[in-house]
């Protein structure tokens, strides 16, 4: 009896140590308990009551910085990690957006995701091997869904762009509450942890036909008196015109013409700090971060962090730009990429906040303005250049490859080298003699860690170089760079942007912290241990996609591909974690929808660690 209560009494530290990810302090508590199990019978009771007293004292104090964590967390970066699939959904709509954003109820087990094509979809997975329909909700341009508590929230836009688009508010058997206007199409909306607000990404896209562009902004939908009565406050950004200047010399894309600061300016995606305090919404197209004071009642954007560029000459840091090269071909070449991250998650460790963005990239197009050019036939100020090179400076150029470098100045505009990458036809014009001293791809292909200051500044600490099209080009070649809706497609994507990292998630799983992030066009999910940020390792890939199935037949002419069946899981856009004390089956899971393929993807993650 007296063993079985102290033992009872150690494990109550125990299951505190792995609920706050302190491993080295699980390792501990373990040789405590068997230590204490071996040496009850030359203990009293004082001596004993002390002990545990101490031990549990000692776990509490620990999160609060009194007992610093050792670099212990480093030996965890040895574990390996399988993603096995337990279930899929099929909704039947193919290039439909049919499976877009996914968010779970924990109370019935049910998982709601948009479906473009129909409105809001529910399905039970109780039983996450045999998933089943619950109920649709009918619902035009469902953009992002939410759920917090006993509520469900969703962001539509309706036809028009020139219209305000609304947030609904739904009970979890998808029973209406209320509805609310917002900002300009509402791309993507999060619930702040306390469950009392709501934030919302109104990206403000402009129209294709370029006649109008809406502003974009940060919507604040307050629901602190209940999702009857929502409360809406709108945080703009018209207070940084007078900064444009500074901001694009850091390294801010602008380029829109005759768009003022607040109509070029496009929210994309959404996280938010654990203490609720801070809000960081990723500024796709302007290759920024804005941060937003969440101080309740008077939100509002408080700064914006240009995040610069990358560098495709480093060292780790190559790319495929060709698609005639005949082969998967990862070179160093005189180009920079603007990051312009899509998804963003925030994480903290030992008391340090850190941003993870998936660099996917997007230029500007629409009917009257066209930003992207192949490097191949950018034009200088005088309308020279084509494949003699006259619209570069050759002297900048030559410096950038290097003397020692076998690639010559004159060898870049060919096919085969860079000639068809796209790149910005407003930007690199460093010295205003009206050429290019340096050119700009849209996107980093890569996935970077950012560390936040005390005053909200932005600095990266990590990024993945071209380690995703590496990984890919050595698993799976077939799939390297290849396009979404097309197959057998391989390296037809190298010339815009990759693999396109659209969305990544931070979660913690038996006190490893991973990092997942899903690749839009090549596909698959690529995984980091990010427990050392300071040393983050990639773990694994996996992409339940056939790239060799023919894609191009539809003898039906009924606009779905013939083998679409055969080829797997294509486009995936949203990610999901669900914690093991949340979860149908008690195991942590990750699901992922996929809207090319219209289907919902469940994953059971298996985090194995070394004794």
């Amino acid at each position: 009896m007296r063993e079985l209560e102290t033992s009872s009494l150690v494990r109550v530290g125990l299951k505190l140590a792995l609920k706050r990810n302190e491993i080295w302090i699980y390792k501990y508590c373990v040789k405590v308990i068997r230590k204490v199990n071996t040496s009850l019978k030359s203990m009293d009771n004082a001596e004993m009551l002390n002990a545990i007293q101490l031990l549990i004292v000692f776990i509490c104090a620990t999160p609060l910085g009194i007992a610093p964590s050792p670099a212990s967390t480093c030996a965890f970066t040895e574990c390996t990690l399988k993603l096995p699939v337990l279930g899929r959904f099929q909704t039947g709509w193919w290039a439909m957006s049919g499976a877009e954003i996914p968010a779970y109820d924990p109370v019935n087990k049910r998982l709601w995701f948009t479906n473009n094509a129909e409105g809001l979809e529910g399905i039970s997975i109780a039983d996450p091997t045999k998933c089943e329909q619950f109920k649709t909700i009918r619902q035009y341009g469902p953009n992002s869904v939410a759920i917090s508590g006993n509520v469900i929230a969703l962001a539509s836009q309706p036809k028009s762009k020139d219209a305000r688009g609304s947030v609904s508010f739904f009970n979890l058997d998808g029973s209406k509450i209320s509805k609310v206007e917002v900002g300009f199409n509402p791309d993507m909306i999060k619930f702040t942890h306390d469950g009392k607000r709501l934030l919302v990404a109104n990206e403000g896209e402009a129209p294709d036909d370029g006649h109008s562009d809406p502003v974009g902004s940060i919507g604040v939908v307050d629901i602190s008196n209940g999702a009857e009565k929502p409360v809406v406050r709108e945080c703009g950004f018209d207070a940084f015109e007078n900064q444009k200047a500074d901001l694009v010399k850091r390294g801010m894309h602008m380029v829109t013409p005759h768009a003022g600061f607040s109509q070029e300016i496009e929210p994309e995606y959404i996280a938010i700090s654990g203490d609720d305090t801070k809000a960081y919404a990723t500024l796709q197209e302007n290759n920024a971060i804005a941060v937003i004071d969440l101080a309740p009642g008077r939100e509002r954007v408080e700064r914006i962090e240009p995040l610069g560029f990358k560098d495709f000459m480093k060292p780790g840091c190559g790319l495929d730009a060709s698609d005639k090269d005949g082969a998967n071909h990862i070179q160093n070449l005189p180009v920079f990429g603007l990051y312009q991250p899509d998804g963003v998650a925030c994480f903290e460790n030992d008391g340090a906040r850190y941003l993870i963005t998936a660099n996917e990239g997007e230029d500007r197009e629409r009917a009257d303005f066209t930003e992207a050019e192949r490097f191949g036939k950018l034009k200088n100020a005088q309308g020279k250049g084509g494949k003699n090179n006259s619209a570069i400076d050759e002297e900048s150029f030559a410096k950038q490859l290097g003397a020692d470098n076998t690639l010559r100045v004159q060898d870049l505009a060919k096919p085969e080298i860079m000639g068809r990458l796209k790149v910005s036809t407003l930007r690199g014009d460093d010295d205003g003699d009206g050429d290019f001293d340096r050119v700009f791809c849209f996107g980093g292909r890569s996935v970077s860690m950012w560390s936040v200051a005390a005053d909200g500044s932005i600095a990266q600490t990590w990024d993945s170089g071209d380690e995703i099209e590496r990984v890919i080009a050595q698993q799976m070649p077939q799939a390297f760079n290849m396009d979404s809706a097309k197959s057998p497609s391989r390296d037809a994507r190298s010339t815009a942007k990759g693999p396109e990292p659209e969305t990544p998630l931070v979660a913690t799983i038996n006190g490893v912290r991973i990092l997942f992030c899903v690749l839009e066009r090549a596909g698959g999910i690529m995984s980091w241990n990010i427990s050392d940020p300071a040393h983050p390792k990639f773990l694994l890939y996996v992409n339940p996609r056939d790239p060799t199935v023919d894609l191009d037949s539809d003898l039906d002419k009924d606009g779905k591909p013939d083998h679409a069946a055969q080829a797997g899981d294509i486009a995936p856009e949203g990610i999901l974690y669900i914690a093991p004390e949340q979860s149908p089956n008690g195991k942590p899971l990750l699901v992922v929808c996929n809207e090319g393929s219209g289907n919902v993807t469940i994953y059971e993650i298996q985090v194995v660690c070394p004794q």
